[in-house]
């Protein structure tokens, strides 16, 4: 019946389904049906259509030919998937623990249609008497001017001869006129390409290793104002000359608008751009660029690793240690991981660069797995900045109890009347931390989230960071009725008006996700402050991140201790990336900068190594205790978080989960190469009205592929009602 039969994954959110069908595929299609494009398919006991992608063509199956139906139709004319990225699939459905669906979705466009636009034109070209039409005058106005237009959309027609689309329509109807769908994108852009700029020794060593060498992926790590981007741009380069895409990740969104310029700057505007920002129509605008390859460079952050790249050439992961190289909806897979998997099929190669590297990414460079690679000199022989420590105590001491120590006070002042920039980074956002009541303790809190409520100055109001809601600020207290009910702990709002009332002739500006509501703040923010139209620019962790501005000559880290303290088993280790990343903002230029970390714990050791720009010392330091206590890289922490509306059911469920894992794994407990620790509330108990406990085991590589089998039995073979399941390999939160 069947000559040709092909392997289907199901567009679908259903457990149940998470399998891969076999269809056949008539012989109308036969010569269409090829891996990676998506299909039509008629599946379950009804009639319902839905969609799918072929993951592999075989001659023959072992299934009985009549229970075997037919695919309905084929969507794609040419594989939008590739053979080598459908590999990539299924290792992220195990590695993962995640769906095909989930796995699929990643590397599909959820948009197809609306980047075309209805063109249509004269099917004949013949005298107006001869067509069969009523001759209104809006119908013979549209005959005209096709006489002398080959095509128009149908859009620009009823525009320029102000008719309705139901003339067009009508015409279609009746033969007059035929249809196309036009791709609606011309970038016609010119830029004044750079030439590349000549590299110092320690940058031509690094080009030189990462195109000669046989590996696959490199750890770049080079002290911040090193040239790590031009080693990027000249790698990217010689693929460019062997016809090779590739893609260069940022980890924010706020540092693809300086990274877009300086490779615009270098390669034109053959790049396309992912980010999450970007609205359906234009993420598959970009999407068809890279696909048709109008593109050769992808930049982006995390979602652009799976752009539909043909030959790749380089993968560049920037900032590498950065959190948000991790996603955080299924499949919460790690881009390193990715980029590296991909670079073993493919041919091509990665490169992480990062000031401050990841323990996890380092210790595979002390191991062997990828290549060290050091820049230990700043570009131009640039100084590295000043760090000053800070004792708060101290400041309170003296009577002064802002968040503006004396010292940061007059570097600012300093720097202003130089006509130099200042960056002031708080790891807060809003104008405090939470609303309290001083007379007994009442604290404002979310009422469908366990948090606090965070005050913002602009309308008076409490937000919710989690699930977004906002009351208005309470006049006295609900609880006793006092009016002691006040903010506590600044935000970047707070510092705002702050510095806004010590220095009220500077300009100044606010950089966090409360003001960068769209890509188009982020763009001016950015403009403006590199053309020095900002004079103290103030922000959040988005700071942090690959900014370079060499006007910049004084930096503020207001509180250190914020991330220190969190309960985070790699707290110490975010706590020296940023403090020595928001560090390597100053100083960029031919200036020397200053650079005033501000704490209470002073003598505190990864402060210390921070202010010292002692990598190593805080590395060694670092991994000796993370051995000791059992985190990674020395072991994998896997997170299962279960999710519910009903309270009740959830609990039931967690503790009946628990004891069937506990049960499937004895053996390995009594090897001692597994530690199972039962369920606990998430330490956000309730968000946005679900609420959230996890179950954590501690795993050794040995057993971690059989771990992983029990895992995907016990939560995902099937749906559990009223119950969400999230799954995450190598959790930093613990």
């Amino acid at each position: 019946m069947y000559k040709i039969f092909v392997g289907v994954i199901l567009n679908n959110i259903s457990k149940s389904t998470d399998q891969v069908y076999t269809y056949g595929v008539p012989d109308t299609l036969i010569n269409s049906a090829e891996e990676g494009k998506r299909v039509r398919v008629n599946f379950g006991r009804g009639k319902s259509i839905i969609d799918g992608l072929i993951v592999s063509v075989d001659s023959a199956c072992d299934y009985p030919i009549e229970k075997i139906k037919p695919l309905i139709d084929i969507i794609d004319e040419k594989p939008i998937v590739s053979k080598e990225m459908i590999k990539i699939l299924f290792w992220i459905r195990e590695r993962y623990i995640c769906k095909y669906s989930d796995a699929m979705r990643l590397m599909i466009p959820s948009e197809t249609q609306s980047v075309y636009e209805k063109h249509v034109r004269l099917k004949e070209d013949k005298e107006i008497g001869s067509y069969k039409i009523n001759k209104t005058e809006s119908q013979l106005k549209v005959i005209e001017y096709l006489k002398s237009h080959p095509s128009e959309s149908v859009a620009q027609l009823v525009e320029k001869l102000n008719i309705s689309k139901a003339v067009i329509n009508n015409l279609i109807k009746r033969g007059v006129l035929e249809e196309d769908l036009v791709f609606d994108y011309i970038d016609q852009t010119e830029f004044e390409t750079d030439e590349p700029l000549c590299l110092n020794q320690e940058q031509r060593k690094a080009c030189e290793i990462i195109l000669n060498s046989d590996k696959k992926a490199f750890l770049l790590h080079g002290v911040t104002g090193s040239g790590k981007t031009e080693v990027y741009m000249n790698i990217i380069n010689e693929y460019l000359k062997e016809g090779k895409q590739s893609i260069m990740l940022v980890p924010e969104i706020s540092l693809t608008t300086q990274t877009i310029d300086r490779f615009k700057r270098r390669f034109g505007n053959k790049i396309a751009v992912f980010h999450s920002k970007l609205s359906k129509k234009d993420r598959y605008i970009q999407w068809l660029r890279v696909y048709r390859k109008e593109a050769d460079i992808v930049i982006g952050a995390r979602s652009a690793i799976f752009a539909p790249i043909d030959k790749l050439g380089a993968i560049v992961i920037d900032e590498e240690h950065e959190d948000t190289y991790t996603s955080g909806t299924s499949p919460k897979y790690n881009t390193m991981e990715v980029a590296v998997k991909m670079a073993y099929l493919t041919g091509g190669k990665v490169i992480l660069g990062s000031a401050t590297p990841s323990l996890n990414t380092y210790h595979m460079a002390m191991t062997g797995r990828i290549e060290l690679i050091e820049m230990k000199k700043r570009v131009k022989e640039a100084q590295m900045p000043e760090i000053k420590i800070i004792n708060m105590s101290d400041e309170l001491d003296k009577g002064n109890n802002t968040i503006i120590s004396e010292e940061l006070y007059e570097s600012i002042k300093n720097s202003l009347r130089q006509k130099e920039q200042v960056i002031l980074f708080l790891n807060k956002r809003g104008y405090s931390g939470f609303v309290s009541c001083k007379k007994c303790g009442y604290v404002e809190r979310c009422s469908r989230c366990d948090v606090s409520m965070t005050y913002h100055l602009v309308g008076n109001i409490m937000k919710c960071h989690y699930c977004g809601s906002a009351r208005r600020m309470p006049g006295q207290c609900p609880k006793c009725g006092s009016d002691k009910i006040e903010q506590f702990s600044a935000g970047t709002q707070h510092v705002e008006k702050l510095i806004n009332h010590l220095f009220p002739h500077a300009r100044i500006e606010r950089m966090d996700l409360d003001s960068m509501t769209d890509t188009e703040a982020y763009d001016n923010i950015y403009r403006d402050f590199k053309n020095r139209e900002i004079d103290i620019l103030i922000g959040t962790q988005m700071l942090a991140k690959g900014f370079d501005f060499p006007n910049v000559t004084t930096v503020g880290v207001l509180s250190a201790d914020a991330i220190l303290n969190l309960p985070f088993y790699n707290a110490s280790e975010k706590t020296f990336q940023l403090i020595t990343q928001v560090s390597g903002r100053a100083g960029r230029g031919d200036k020397i900068g200053k650079v005033y970390v501000q704490t209470y714990e002073p003598e505190n050791f990864i402060i210390k190594a921070a202010k010292n720009n002692d990598y190593e010392l805080f590395l060694h330091q670092e991994l000796k205790l993370r051995k000791e206590f059992a985190f990674p890289p020395f072991i994998n922490i896997i997170n299962i978080c279960l999710i519910s509306k009903n309270e009740e059911v959830l609990i039931k469920t967690a503790n009946e989960k628990y004891l069937e894992v506990k049960e499937a794994v004895e053996e390995m407990i009594k090897e001692r190469s597994l530690l199972l620790y039962r369920p606990v509330p998430h330490n956000i108990y309730k968000l946005n009205n679900e609420y959230r406990i996890n179950l954590y085991i501690k795993v050794s590589n040995r057993s971690l592929a059989d771990l992983k089998k029990i895992l995907r039995t016990v939560y995902m073979d099937k749906d559990i009602e009223n119950i969400k399941v999230s799954i995450n390999i190598n959790t930093d939160t613990i």
